[in-house]
C-alpha cells in the first residue's frame, strides 16, 4: 500500500532528511524503515506532508502547526527537551472464509508528536493522528 503521507525532519543545524516513497532506509540495511535513519537527538521539526496538506510539530517549543496555522496541545510551557514520537498504526478488515481469508480494507493512521518529562519527572506526551 502506497504511504499517503511522507515525513522530512529539519534537524537543529537547518538541513534536512526527506522519507523515500519506498520507506526503505538508506543506511545500507533496506529491512529497516527511513525512520531508522533519523538522527534522534538532532531533530528541530518532524513534517508530515503530501500534495494536499502538511501538518508538523516544532520540538523546540512542541507548538503543531496544521497547513501552516500553529497550535499548542499543552499550557504547562516550562516543558521542555522535546523528542520526537512517530508512528504509524495499521488497521485490516479481515474477511474470514472456508477456504481463504480476505483483506477486504487496509487503513493507515499516522501518528506523530513529541514526549518529555515534567519537572515531577512524570512522562508526558502529545500525540497527533491524521488519517
Amino acid at each position: 500500500m502506497p504511504l499517503k503521507y511522507l515525513f522530512q525532519v529539519t534537524y537543529k543545524d537547518g538541513s534536512t532528511f526527506t522519507q523515500n516513497e519506498e520507506d526503505k532506509s538508506i543506511s545500507g540495511d533496506e529491512t529497516k524503515s527511513c525512520y531508522f535513519d533519523v538522527k534522534q537527538d538532532e531533530v528541530k521539526s518532524f513534517f508530515l506532508f503530501n500534495n494536499e496538506h502538511q501538518y508538523s510539530v516544532n520540538l523546540e517549543d512542541g507548538h503543531f502547526e496544521v497547513d501552516g496555522l500553529p497550535f499548542f496541545m499543552h499550557t504547562d510551557f516550562l516543558l521542555k527537551d522535546f523528542r520526537i514520537v512517530f508512528y504509524r498504526m495499521h488497521e485490516h478488515d479481515i474477511e474470514v472464509g472456508a477456504e481463504k481469508d480476505k483483506e477486504i480494507a487496509h487503513r493507515i493512521a499516522y501518528c506523530f508528536g513529541w514526549q518529555t518529562n515534567d519537572k515531577e519527572g512524570k512522562n508526558v506526551q502529545r500525540v497527533m493522528t491524521i488519517q
